[in-house]
């Protein structure tokens, strides 16, 4: 046990607390805290972007990547498809669930695929799994009014293909997207102890914004 802890470096204690935030997603969704658990898997996005700017500042551990493609299972690949399980009515789950295992399947051989082979530093192959564990979240947030088992496992299915997928996504980089995106992603967290329906409105700004980087491939190709 000591020997592991003194490997490792401060970007892996922020993965730790990605692949906490994806566990207690879960815990609290089996308390009653349906909300709060979907507003963790945002947290949980937080630290993964976090984790990777502090391991280019500073170093990272023997064990960081492996590290964090743990994390991401648990925060992106099984919480989302737990707390979607718990959204839908018992009567309708049979529906979801399929489409649910294949996001979960495409997600870690997307994360399988990561840790064997890199596109640089400015680029992905296929979408990564913590967008499409934010764009789940993301549209659950969105509140019951918006949610609809069809419209969810279509999200699922588009979402895994995508990561399963040879498309390129580019890295959110640039100022001009990150700075609207981090207020958009602190707005919608904060939101929550002010009331329900702000985080509604946020999450919808921030579905938005999630779909506009799912298309992206596309978008580009045609500009």
């Amino acid at each position: 046990m000591n020997h592991i802890l003194h490997t490792l470096k401060l970007s892996d204690f922020v993965t730790l607390v990605n692949a906490v935030c994806g566990i207690v997603a879960i815990l609290l969704l089996m308390n009653g805290f349906t909300y709060l658990a979907p507003l963790l898997i945002l947290i949980a996005a937080v630290a993964d972007g976090l984790d990777g700017h502090i391991a280019r500042k500073f170093s990272s551990s023997e064990i960081g990547a492996n590290l964090d493609s743990l994390a991401d299972v648990i925060s992106f690949g099984v919480a989302p498809v737990v707390i979607t399980y718990a959204f839908v009515e018992n009567g309708m789950k049979y529906l979801i669930l399929p489409a649910l295992i294949f996001y979960f399947i495409c997600g870690i051989l997307r994360l399988a695929r990561f840790n064997t082979m890199h596109m640089g530093q400015n680029s992905f192959r296929g979408l990564p799994i913590t967008a499409g564990g934010i764009g789940m979240s993301a549209y659950l947030l969105m509140g019951e009014r918006f949610f609809d088992i069809y419209i969810m496992a279509t999200i699922a299915v588009i979402l895994g293909i995508l990561m399963a997928s040879n498309i390129t996504y580019l890295k959110a980089k640039d100022q001009k997207i990150l700075i609207p995106l981090t207020m958009i992603f602190a707005a919608t967290i904060i939101s929550y102890n002010f009331g329900i329906g702000y985080t509604h409105t946020m999450a919808t700004l921030l579905s938005g914004l999630m779909a506009i980087y799912v298309a992206s491939p596309i978008i580009k190709r045609t500009t």
